[in-house]
């Protein structure tokens, strides 16, 4: 069965004058403990890219949505939460008060940019060499310092698991129907890891 979509008058309960695609509900989608989920995440396919929905809820009855470009974001959920890399896309748009808005004192360029080699060290988009444990921390070595310390600290059991859950999220958001949902949480629980 389809998951209706709904129009409301609001986004948030502090928002009345917003209006909203989707309706959310704040109840998180595993079962994680509180204090270890700071979002949950639901993706709207819509008929375009251009059309897909993003809304993070948070565990004090809060909702806003977001600007995420699908394909190229779902792997930074996998790949930032397997690598513990709080600070990248999904850690900046979950804790950000201010969406859209970024202050001198917010997260440094430095923290998006390890992220994002990180991401391209493990989708390798450009068949650059094997999609190998060995083959991701030498993309991660080429991208500069930070990466490099990254790939140092990696195991290959980070690697398979992050490369697994990239391919997983992509074959279930291609396997989504238009109007259907997405759920997962930032970051992904362990729960949801150990499936992979």
């Amino acid at each position: 069965m389809r998951e209706r979509i709904f129009v409301r008058d609001s986004d948030t309960r502090g928002n009345p004058g917003l209006r909203a695609a989707a309706t959310l509900s704040c109840d998180f989608v595993t079962e994680a403990p509180a204090f270890s989920v700071v979002a949950d995440v639901a993706i709207v396919k819509g008929e375009t890219p251009a059309g897909d929905r993003t809304w993070l809820s948070f565990p004090d009855g809060t909702a806003r949505s977001e600007a995420v470009r699908v394909i190229n974001d779902l792997p930074h959920l996998v790949v930032e939460s397997v690598f513990g890399l709080d600070e990248g896309l999904w850690g900046t748009l979950a804790t950000s008060r201010f969406p859209g808005l970024r202050l001198v004192t917010d997260v440094s360029c430095d923290d998006h940019a390890l992220a994002k080699a990180a991401v391209k060290a493990v989708v390798n988009r450009w068949g650059d060499g094997p999609d190998t444990p060995a083959g991701i921390r030498a993309r991660l070595r080429r991208s500069g310092p930070g990466p490099a310390e990254l790939a140092g600290r990696l195991t290959d059991e980070h690697v398979r698991v992050a490369a697994a859950g990239v391919r997983r999220l992509y074959h279930d958001w291609a396997a989504l129907p238009v109007g259907g949902t997405l759920r997962a949480t930032w970051p992904l629980h362990d729960s949801w890891l150990r499936l992979l």
